[in-house]
């Protein structure tokens, strides 16, 4: 018995070794995606937001400290960080509520794990996308 368990956490290390790493990186968005492929990742975006919002607090400190140096990034990114957090929980949940009406991210990264050394920027107005 002991040797299957040993045989098959043996198999699950090889296999996870073997699997070549991974580099998240900013593909360019497919020119047509219809409206369903619109909607959907507009909803799923506004989950993530919803969901992950919290991480613009760290997120905003190491941007801050990297800009203006390490206190500024304790202090300065610490509160810029807790309204990002703010801003992007809220427009996560405005996207999941009006999903159905196919809209450019008013929040850019559209998530906070891209892009991760750039500030997060707002935009002030609602844009369409041609879903045609």
């Amino acid at each position: 018995m002991k040797k299957i368990n040993y045989m098959a956490v043996a198999l699950v290390c090889v296999g996870l070794a073997s699997v070549p790493p991974c580099h998240a990186q900013r593909e360019p968005a497919p020119v047509y995606r219809g409206y369903t492929g619109t909607i959907a990742e507009k909803f799923g975006t506004g989950v993530t937001n919803m969901g992950l919002g919290w991480v613009e607090i760290p997120k905003t400190m190491y941007v801050s400290s990297m800009q203006d140096g390490v206190l500024s990034g304790l202090t300065l990114g610490l509160f810029k960080g807790m309204a990002n957090t703010f801003g992007r929980m809220f427009l996560g949940m405005a996207d999941m509520f009006t999903f159905m009406i196919p809209t450019k991210p008013m929040v850019t990264p559209d998530v906070v794990w891209r892009d991760f050394g750039t500030e997060t920027a707002y935009s002030n107005s609602w844009e369409l996308y041609n879903t045609r």
